[in-house]
């Protein structure tokens, strides 16, 4: 998730680069996807369900690249740990958002929030901003980036919330983005490589 200013150079920003899908195309394809997915009955993580022909499906219909198609399948594979083809949709398509931008770190975030911000309502939950954040982190290890720790995450959501359950978000997107933990984990630098399996399968 680096901002072009980053030393080492995140394998994530260069794919970001190599890709054709923009911000408004990334909008249409959650769109197209929520038509196409199915409400879900695990209450522990009430968003919607995505199967992999749906999502095949959605890019299909908003026409993205060939290369592109390609590099989400793969990343579907890897978020469906459990062989399922199927995911919970918003924290998938919010953790592969910074792909469609080469933006700094604080526009990658906003954008992130504001995929998983599904009614536009300007405000963020906790427990979403953990889902977002421990998506993206497991994006980043997809592509063999250092990462930062779950615990970690929680700690930087812990100092943002301020022992609030929801935040508007917009108020806070510097906070974010100038935590050192995120700094660290934008700079490559991040402690650990792991596959994410608690942000994967439905």
């Amino acid at each position: 998730m680096g901002n072009g200013k980053s030393s080492p150079r995140m394998a994530f920003s260069a794919i970001a680069d190599m890709l054709v899908i923009t911000r408004p195309q990334m909008m249409e394809l959650r769109n197209a996807c929520l038509r196409l997915s199915k409400p879900n009955r695990d209450k522990t993580n009430p968003g919607p369900v995505i199967t992999k022909r749906s999502f095949q499906k959605a890019m299909e219909e908003i026409g993205l690249p060939a290369e592109d198609v390609d590099v989400f399948d793969h990343l579907f594979t890897m978020w469906d740990v459990r062989g399922e083809e199927k995911l919970f949709l918003l924290s998938f398509l919010s953790g592969i958002s910074p792909l469609a931008s080469t933006m700094d770190v604080a526009v990658k975030i906003q954008f992130a929030i504001e995929i998983f911000d599904v009614h536009q309502t300007g405000r963020t939950k906790l427990e979403d901003a953990l889902a977002i954040f421990g998506g993206i982190n497991a994006t980043a290890s997809y592509f063999g980036d250092s990462v930062i720790t779950p615990q970690t995450i929680e700690l930087v959501m812990e100092d943002i919330f301020n022992e609030k359950n929801e935040i508007y978000y917009m108020e806070h997107i510097n906070e974010f983005a100038t935590h050192p933990a995120i700094i660290q984990f934008a700079l490559s630098a991040g402690t650990m490589r792991y596959g994410g399996t608690t942000m994967t399968g439905a």
